[in-house]
């Protein structure tokens, strides 16, 4: 598969200190293991590499041999999901996996040995749960340096 990350996406995760091996592992596996969330041609893989949990989201040239990928965007978090603890609404999201609608609901993240409840895009049949960019690079990584500050 020919993986392609546009000069702005490069320098984004750059910034976000993600390595481009880091990216195209995420999507390889990805498309090898069918784990990973799709709305139409687009799609948000994750995968766990050393202390942090890794999404692409990308799209898949559309016809019926998909060799392109293009990547949108990628970002971390270090968060460790847990349990669904509910799933309340409808996403526009379904689960590759299960061929299942994904739903927005919450799941238990753990951090620093604290768990607490947040919001995620989950899949009621495999249990499996993604975190969207908004939140991961807002809310979890102000989550994240609150706790290192406060064990600092």
């Amino acid at each position: 598969m020919e993986i392609k990350i546009p000069n702005e996406v490069m320098e984004l995760i750059g910034k976000r200190g993600i390595k481009e091996a880091d990216v195209k592992d995420v999507i390889e596996t990805a498309e090898s293991s069918n784990k990973k969330i799709v709305m139409g041609n687009r799609n948000i893989a994750k995968k766990l590499i050393g202390q942090a949990t890794v999404y692409v989201d990308y799209e898949l040239e559309k016809g019926l041999v998909r060799k392109h990928a293009t990547v949108k965007s990628a970002y971390s978090h270090r968060l460790m999901l847990g349990d669904i603890v509910n799933a309340t609404d409808k996403s526009d999201w379904v689960c590759a996996h299960c061929n299942e609608p994904a739903m927005y609901g919450h799941v238990a993240m753990t951090y620093m040995q604290v768990t607490r409840n947040g919001p995620a895009v989950v899949c009621p049949k495999c249990r499996d749960s993604w975190v969207e960019e908004y939140l991961a690079t807002k809310t979890l990584a102000a989550v994240e340096g609150l706790f290192e500050k406060k064990r600092a």
